[in-house]
């Protein structure tokens, strides 16, 4: 593997990783907005629900991992044409 494929790997990485980040912080501004409440943070919290919980980590690993996803097939795209 040529250092050019390297670094594009490594840049369709880091763009992948910060898509799931940035789709994160936005399911977590949009919770905050619906539910009134915050994202809950860890399963330990006392005023954190099950339900909720589950809830969360489900919508939110949904969400970062479709965004990832999507940026990773766009960019091998590209870098296939």
């Amino acid at each position: 593997m040529s250092n050019k494929q390297r670094i594009t790997n490594v840049g369709i990485g880091l763009a992948a990783a910060s898509a799931g980040i940035l789709a994160r912080k936005t399911l977590q501004k949009s919770w905050e907005k619906v539910t009134n409440d915050p994202a809950p943070k860890d399963k330990e919290s006392e005023n954190t629900d099950l339900k909720e919980a589950v809830t969360w980590a489900v919508v939110s690993g949904i969400g970062a991992g479709v965004a990832r996803m999507a940026v990773q097939y766009v960019l091998d795209k590209r870098q296939s044409k």
